[in-house]
């Protein structure tokens, strides 16, 4: 079942918010990356294309916690988990903007 077509409009402008937010460094981009795919399915077009490349990326970091999920980690795993998130950032950063960028246009 789908969202009234006012609340889709409303959260396609927080995707285009998250992704702006992404683009200026505003935001982790593995969080943005967690709530863009989270959106994507409320605004009634989970399946677009823009979206392949987070949704992979989604899926490639979903063991990384971030936010509230840290608060019960323990603090060496944390280290090594954010050794591993940097570098895997490093590497995805440029897909992952590019991504933000076609979603802006998309949905702007």
């Amino acid at each position: 079942m789908s969202l009234p077509l006012e609340i889709q409009s409303q959260k396609r402008l927080e995707l285009v918010r998250v992704a702006h937010e992404m683009l200026e460094g505003k935001m982790h981009l593995i969080e943005g990356v967690r709530k863009i795919c989270g959106l994507r399915h409320q605004i009634g077009d989970p399946d677009n294309p823009v979206y392949m490349p987070l949704r992979a990326i989604d899926s490639e970091t979903d063991h990384m916690p971030i936010g509230k999920m840290r608060e019960g980690c323990d603090a060496e795993y944390l280290q090594r988990v954010d050794i591993e998130m940097n570098s895997y950032v490093n590497q995805a950063k440029e897909d992952i903007l590019s991504a933000c960028r076609e979603i802006v246009l998309c949905f702007e």
